[in-house]
């Protein structure tokens, strides 16, 4: 539900708009509808198989309608999948004031439990410095990392007072089963680059804060993306947004 319900909500800025370039990089994929719409999200390349393609009619995606590619957020193919939220957050990621620095923006105290899922080196040095208890999952960790498997969030999850959410947990559909362990924090904060500024949306699904990207230079985005470049990189290419969606204090903003 969570996906469908933001497919629809981006839908409905889709009218009128017509796919310009979509460029499927080894790090990020990128989607630009006009100048002012480019998104971008993360690309699962270790997941896409070994075939010599992964998308179908490669090469004839230009001039089709933006609408047509949001569907594609659903897909279980993970190359269909950062498309469409790429196409997403081409519609959604825009006109927000640059946000203050993430790591400024969250408070921690010597009593909370933090659970972190990705990996988000500015927050891990802060929490792992702050909090109480510290959990990190992560399929892939960085060397010498002290992580935890997805088979412990069932457990560690509902103890947490603060959450990170990599916004690839909605690109590998795993981000509504997560949100529902996280019965007992006052703040779910979803990160990354690949994050739809879905507000009105993911605020009914517990989450307090959305740290995103907004796409300011496509050209240059999408030069990033082909050459592949990661998240550091199209930090170059765009700005930070930071979305409250409650007051800090558990109620709604």
């Amino acid at each position: 539900m969570l996906t469908e319900e933001i497919i629809a909500h981006a839908a409905a800025q889709a009218e009128d708009l017509w796919v310009t370039d979509l460029v499927l990089g080894v790090g990020y994929t990128a989607v630009r509808f006009s100048p002012e719409h480019c998104g971008v999200c993360y690309t699962f390349r270790e997941e896409l198989g070994f075939s010599c393609g992964v998308l179908d009619h490669a090469g004839t995606y230009q001039g089709r309608p933006a609408i047509q590619l949001l569907d594609w957020a659903a897909s279980n193919n993970l190359a269909q999948a950062s498309v469409g939220w790429a196409a997403i957050n081409a519609l959604l990621n825009r006109g927000y004031p640059e946000g203050e620095n993430i790591g400024d923006a969250v408070s921690c105290n010597s009593q909370d439990k933090v659970g972190m899922i990705g990996f988000f080196c500015p927050l891990a040095a802060k929490f792992s410095r702050l909090a109480k208890e510290f959990y990190i999952f992560e399929k892939r960790p960085a060397p010498g990392a002290n992580v935890h498997n997805a088979a412990e969030m069932d457990e560690l999850l509902p103890q947490c007072d603060i959450v990170v959410l990599s916004a690839t947990s909605l690109v590998n559909h795993t981000a509504e089963s997560i949100l529902a362990l996280c019965s007992n924090a006052r703040e779910i904060i979803m990160v990354g680059a690949s994050t739809p500024m879905a507000g009105p949306i993911l605020r009914r699904y517990g989450v307090t804060m959305l740290a995103g990207t907004e796409i300011c230079n496509g050209d240059l985005a999408l030069r990033i993306v082909a050459q592949g470049g990661g998240g550091m990189d199209l930090g170059r290419a765009g700005r930070k947004t930071l979305l409250r969606l409650n007051d800090g204090s558990g109620n709604l903003a």
